[in-house]
């Protein structure tokens, strides 16, 4: 049976050099030696025992120990399997063995072409960390991901789209395609969700790009974009908000937790994704300490007395979350209950063609209302755009002004507010 041994060559006068550790494979007499990747102080290196743990110190000074231990282990599972399966005890397997685990990327294929690269970039996607939060990806970024690549599978039908297809008249035919064959729900997608998957090709050729498999830029080009349409999205002022809290809803508690946990995002700004994910431990002193899972950035919002109440009535807890989309159904029944009256003109694009179409505002909630609710009542009242910034995440102002729904006529009379508290008196001449 085949058994490893790890060691070291060293004198007791070199024992602050660095020195390579060892490994020498045995199987009914036959031995291999190689080096491995790692070296190590010699002075963290006990003796040549036969355990891990008896061959590295524990000292406290050695912070690097967990790390050390967890290659070797890793690396002697790795050798032992690859022997099993068809190993040969020599000195050159040994050391392409230990090549292997160390540097994997370096005996992957790369694939060609764009359908295998993004097959591979999908399937890396898995794994793979968010370079901005660094948290793993979520599973929208990865289900958008897939679902981009099969409709760009589906476009292709039977012809061959490689990289060098990609060029303005693929953009335009590809676009064409998206505004009009694919359905949700019977209708074809709007502007934005079109530009969405243009941008997650972009984010499949940039990586290849990178790579040095794509050699083709011409989808840099500046009218290869991604196409975005400026959203028709309402918010709920300080009236409607308490016409939701006030609704009695004891006899449809399903109905009574999405409302609640609505309203926490109201007076926190959170988003759905993350209101979902605050617990106990991250309120204190009251304050509500969160890590935004799209940007990574920290947080600290202080209880508004309707979260305390709610966290209140649910023992110091948020009440539990469901789907977005249940959570959105639920929202439309909740507002028409609540009353949330008046139409909205909303201006829709789909298939490429622009329609203004009147709503109700009941039908128009939605999970992200309540975030923009937060953020255009908290302007509305005069406190500082960069302080509302610093919680909602929008890195500029003029991308936060897009984002909050304040009317013309709100903005008169913000001005007229202003006038009136700071005393302003103008005089005729």
């Amino acid at each position: 049976m085949a058994s490893l041994l790890f060691f070291v060559r060293t004198s007791t006068s070199k024992k602050e050099k660095p020195v390579s550790i060892r490994v020498r494979l045995k199987d009914e007499g036959r031995q291999a030696y190689a080096k491995t990747h790692l070296t190590i102080p010699a002075r963290f290196w006990l003796g040549n025992g036969r355990t891990l743990r008896s061959k590295i110190s524990s000292s406290g000074d050695f912070k690097e120990r967990d790390w050390y231990k967890n290659q070797l282990e890793g690396l002697n599972s790795h050798i032992l399997s690859e022997y099993q399966k068809n190993g040969e005890p020599t000195n050159e397997w040994l050391s392409e063995c230990i090549e292997r685990f160390a540097n994997p990327a370096k005996f992957e294929t790369k694939p060609e072409s764009l359908f295998e690269y993004i097959e591979h970039f999908i399937q890396q996607a898995e794994t793979a960390i968010n370079p901005k939060t660094g948290h793993p990806l979520s599973l929208r970024i990865r289900r958008d991901y897939k679902t981009t690549f099969e409709h760009l599978k589906a476009f292709a039908g039977n012809r061959k789209i490689d990289f060098n297809d990609i060029d303005l008249d693929f953009y335009g035919d590809f676009v064409k395609y998206l505004e009009t064959v694919p359905k949700v729900n019977g209708k074809p997608y709007k502007a934005n969700t079109v530009g969405k998957f243009i941008k997650n090709l972009k984010v499949f050729l940039n990586k290849a790009t990178e790579e040095g498999i794509n050699k083709n830029l011409r989808y840099k080009s500046h009218r290869f974009v991604k196409i975005q349409v400026d959203a028709d999205n309402i918010y709920l002022n300080e009236g409607d908000l308490a016409k939701l809290q006030n609704l009695d809803l004891s006899a449809k508690p399903h109905l009574e937790k999405v409302r609640d946990l609505f309203l926490v995002g109201c007076w926190t700004g959170l988003r759905f994704g993350d209101l979902s994910r605050i617990k106990p431990e991250n309120i204190k002193d009251g304050l509500i300490h969160a890590t935004q899972s799209k940007t990574g950035d920290r947080v600290v919002i202080p209880l508004h007395p309707v979260v305390s109440s709610i966290l209140e009535k649910y023992e110091g807890s948020l009440p539990p979350a469901i789907s977005n989309q249940k959570t959105n159904d639920a929202l439309k029944v909740i507002g028409q209950m609540a009353g949330i009256e008046g139409t909205e003109t909303i201006t829709e694009t789909r298939g490429g063609i622009k329609r203004a179409i009147k709503r109700s505002r009941f039908e128009l909630i939605s999970t992200h209302t309540a975030r923009r609710s937060f953020a255009t009542n908290l302007y509305k009242s005069g406190f500082p755009s960069q302080s509302i910034m610093k919680i909602t995440g929008h890195k500029s102002e003029s991308a936060f002004l897009k984002y909050i729904k304040v009317t013309p006529e709100e903005h008169a009379q913000l001005l007229s507010n202003h006038w009136a508290q700071s005393g302003t008196h103008l005089k005729v001449v």
